[in-house]
C-alpha cells in the first residue's frame, strides 16, 4: 500500500487552460516528473502552457482540446488520450458555476454544469476504470467540493452536480476495492480563479479573503492527497472542522447559514 509515483508515467488532466487545472498540471511536471495530456476548450492556453512545461521542467505534454459538455466529446477525449500513450492516471478537475437564484430560464445553463461537473468524470471515471482494469493498474482523482457536502444557496446546480460525482466516486472506489486502482476525490473550498471572477463570486468575497486559497496551494494539497491514495481529500483544519461540525446542525439552520453567507450585497 505503498505512495502512487507519477514519474515519467503520463497522466490526464481536464480543465487544464487556467486555474486549478493549470496549476496541477504545473504540480505534476515540476514537482512529480510526470508527463502529461492536457485538455480544454482554449487550445491557445493548452498550447502556451505545454511550452512552458516542456521548456521549463523537460516533460512531454501532449495537447486535445474537448468541451466536456458535449457528450461526444468526453468520448473523443477518452479515444485519444489511450490512443497516443499508455495513460497511467487521470484528474478530473474541470468544473463550472452559476451564482444565482435557481430559475427555469436558466435550465440550459444548468444542463451545461451538470454535464461539465457530473457526468463527465462520471463517464470518464468508467471509461478510465475499464481500460485501467485491462491494465492491471491506475489512478483516478475526482476534483469534488465543499460544495458537495454544504448546501451552497444560489449555487443550486453546481452544488447537486458536485455532490452527485461526490458520492459516485465513493462508490466507485468500494466497488472495485479489490483491484489496483486508486480512486479518489479531492473537495476543495473557494480557489481564487476565474471561475470566482466569472460567476461574480469574488464581489462576495475578495480573491484575496481567508477562505479563498490559490490555485497553486489547493494543486499541491490535492496532487500530496492523491499520492497518498486518500478516498477523501480536505484541504486545511477549517473546511475539516466544518464538515464535522455539520453533523451537529439541523438542515434548516445550516440552510439558513449558507443563505446569509452567500445573499448577494
Amino acid at each position: 500500500m505503498g505512495k502512487l509515483d507519477f514519474k515519467n508515467k503520463w497522466l490526464v488532466v481536464t480543465g487544464a487552460s487556467s486555474g486549478l487545472g493549470e496549476a496541477l498540471a504545473l504540480e505534476l511536471a515540476s514537482k512529480e516528473g510526470a508527463n502529461l495530456i492536457i485538455t480544454a476548450r482554449r487550445k491557445e492556453k493548452l498550447d502556451s502552457l505545454k511550452s512552458r512545461i516542456e521548456s521549463e521542467f523537460k516533460r512531454e505534454v501532449i495537447v486535445i482540446e474537448s468541451d466536456l459538455s458535449d457528450p461526444k466529446s468526453v468520448e473523443n477525449l477518452f479515444r485519444e488520450s489511450t490512443g497516443k500513450r499508455e495513460i497511467f492516471g487521470i484528474i478530473n478537475n474541470a468544473g463550472m458555476t452559476d451564482f444565482n437564484p435557481a430559475d427555469i430560464k436558466d435550465f440550459e445553463k444548468y444542463e451545461k454544469i451538470i454535464e461539465v461537473n457530473m457526468k463527465a468524470p462520471i463517464k470518464l471515471s468508467l471509461l478510465f476504470l475499464d481500460y485501467f482494469k485491462k491494465k492491471g493498474e491506475g489512478a483516478i482523482l475526482n476534483i469534488t467540493s465543499m460544495g458537495a457536502f454544504f448546501p451552497l444557496v444560489y449555487q443550486g446546480a453546481y452544488t447537486a452536480s458536485k455532490h452527485g460525482a461526490q458520492v459516485f466516486t465513493e462508490i466507485l472506489s468500494k466497488e472495485n476495492s479489490g483491484e489496483n486502482i486508486t480512486i479518489s476525490s479531492f473537495a476543495p473550498g473557494g480557489i481564487a480563479t476565474e471561475m470566482l471572477s466569472n460567476s461574480g463570486l469574488d464581489k462576495l468575497r475578495g480573491s484575496d479573503d481567508f477562505f479563498n486559497w490559490s490555485a497553486e496551494r489547493v494543486a499541491a494539497k490535492a496532487i500530496k492527497s492523491f499520492k497518498k491514495k486518500k478516498l477523501l481529500g480536505i484541504p486545511g483544519f477549517v473546511y475539516k472542522l466544518m464538515l464535522f461540525l455539520k453533523r451537529f446542525m439541523p438542515k434548516k439552520a445550516l440552510l439558513k447559514a449558507a443563505e446569509r453567507t452567500y445573499r448577494k450585497k
